[in-house]
């Protein structure tokens, strides 16, 4: 059954005549009584009486269009509905995210989808970059931020920044000659008492990574997967790490804690925008997704990040 025929058959009820309701239609007369008979001929039965004053209902058809109207309205409002959804999208979105990149990004992004979107229900969680992959495997979370994310058929990675790695020293315990450097060889990290991540992390992989390279064992004094707690070993002058800038921005435009570049080698860890292969992409998910690389960008292009952070793709030093 056409809908087009029944909801002009409800035109030319309401209208009481086949050519007001041609004309509201913008059809001819003889087209709308030519759709009106097929669809009587698809019922069985006629639909209106017919006269020279016009046109009403028999019977049959006030039955039919009883029916009908409500299925016609709850369609309509069914296609209004969906019509909202695309252009206001609705869902929940589930983001895993490193303590690292949950200081830097977390609250705008969470704020940013909020006011933009207020039907996307965007939930947070946090874990180290192991963690977070195996709740990505597991469908715990949607979409991921990882560190150097490990190869995995299950999952796909979408490289989105690369993060200079810096020394993190207790301002107390330095010379004011090291507060002053802007960087430091990796060589000297040697003997340092360490405070760091877990395997789970690959911020520490890199990291081994690079010291087996120059033949320099690491002094791991503490091992922990809490950033917070690592932080505070640190501040109590107990040991140094490696981390991101984005992990101690506070503490270090409150002058407790000094950043140290490391270079001869350099160190970085790439940023990874991680989704599931087995699972579609939403709406709602995409949109998150978009929302956090305009901000990455626009961290990336401020201080202090941007002596430290890179955008895929662009140059190093570029900007």
């Amino acid at each position: 059954m056409d809908l087009r025929k029944i909801e002009n058959l409800i035109h030319v009820a309401d209208a009481g005549s086949f050519s007001k309701a041609a004309s509201v239609l913008g059809i001819a007369q003889s087209a709308l009584g030519r759709q009106v008979r097929k669809l009587e001929d698809e019922c069985g039965c006629a639909l209106l009486y017919r006269n020279g004053r016009g046109v009403s209902l028999t019977p049959e058809g006030e039955k039919l269009l009883d029916r009908l109207r409500p299925l016609l309205a709850q369609m309509t409002r069914v296609v209004s509905e969906f019509h909202d959804e695309q252009n206001s999208p609705s869902g929940q979105v589930t983001l895993g995210l490193t303590p690292t990149l949950c200081h830097m990004v977390g609250m705008p992004l969470v704020a940013e989808v909020w006011k933009r979107h207020p039907r996307i229900q965007l939930n947070v969680i946090t874990g180290y970059s192991g963690y977070v992959h195996e709740w990505l495997a597991n469908a715990r979370v949607d979409i991921a931020v990882l560190h150097d994310a490990r190869r995995s058929q299950h999952i796909v990675v979408d490289p989105l920044a690369e993060l200079d790695l810096v020394l993190v020293s207790p301002a107390q315990s330095l010379a004011p000659a090291a507060r002053a450097q802007a960087a430091i060889d990796f060589a000297q990290l040697r003997g340092l008492p360490l405070a760091l991540p877990t395997r789970n992390h690959g911020l520490r992989r890199t990291l081994e990574h690079a010291a087996a390279q120059a033949d320099l064992p690491l002094n791991v004094a503490f091992e922990m997967d809490a950033l917070e707690l690592m932080k505070e070993i640190v501040l109590e002058g107990l040991a140094h790490t490696v981390l991101g800038v984005p992990a101690v921005v506070r503490e270090l435009a409150g002058g407790q804690l000094v950043a140290r570049r490391i270079v001869n080698p350099g160190l970085s860890t790439r940023l990874m925008l991680a989704t599931a292969s087995s699972r579609p992409l939403t709406q709602a998910v995409k949109i998150v997704q978009g929302i956090l690389r305009e901000l990455l960008e626009a961290l990336a292009s401020s201080e202090p990040y941007r002596a430290y952070m890179r955008m895929a793709g662009a140059r190093a030093g570029a900007g």
